[in-house]
């Protein structure tokens, strides 16, 4: 083989080689571009999935919540301690303070005490009951009136009991079907009926 061949054979390997070179450091490029690709959406579904567990959480919590503030109405303990107050801001103010305060049961309370909202009404039968509503979705904020209505219950009365509060996401886009309001957040709510105990009046305390 003369030199001259043998300098082009070389230099043909060379430039495979570089090419060689060239492809595996654009091979790299594409794998980070691919990695991108499939881990941003994955990443954005494992948030999603993540916020809507918390969430059904806050919502189971806030229901247990009200069920253990809704026992104090239904054994007549609430009305006895708050014996001859009526008003209604005064009222909701201690129910709200049983469920989020220094008082309140063992259990942790997930959801947002400073939005919470509360409304005692009574019905004069379980059918009839309605549950008021507590966002006004033309104005995207609180309903007109909600979390201000207290009814004492007297023995034997039926209680329409309704708590609400505000719950923010990241990715308030995702929850277009659930009412919300103008600043992204979206409504948890919880209500309980219930029918009181024929507690004790006869010492004058209650209602």
């Amino acid at each position: 083989m003369t030199p001259r061949r043998r300098d082009s054979d070389h230099r043909a390997a060379a430039r495979a080689r570089s090419a060689l070179a060239c492809l595996a450091r654009k091979q790299d490029g594409a794998a980070a571009v691919e990695f991108a690709l499939v881990a941003t959406p994955f990443l954005s579904l494992l948030a999603v999935i993540l916020q809507t567990a918390m969430m059904v959480w806050t919502a189971r919590n806030l229901d247990y919540a009200l069920q253990r503030a809704g026992r104090t109405i239904y054994t007549g303990q609430f009305q006895k301690a708050n014996t001859g107050q009526t008003d209604a801001g005064t009222l909701l103010a201690a129910m709200k303070t049983s469920m989020c305060g220094a008082n309140a049961a063992q259990a942790a309370t997930a959801f947002d005490c400073s939005t919470l909202k509360l409304n005692v009404a009574l019905s004069g039968s379980f059918a009839g009951g309605s549950m008021p509503t507590p966002l006004d979705s033309k104005t995207g904020d609180w309903a007109k009136g909600f979390g201000t209505s207290y009814a004492c219950a007297q023995p034997g009365a039926i209680v329409v009991f309704t708590a609400a509060v505000k719950y923010r996401v990241a990715f308030s886009f995702l929850y277009a079907g659930l009412p919300g309001f103008s600043d992204g957040a979206r409504l948890l709510q919880s209500t309980a009926v219930f029918r009181t105990e024929p507690y004790d009046t006869a010492s004058g305390q209650g209602c």
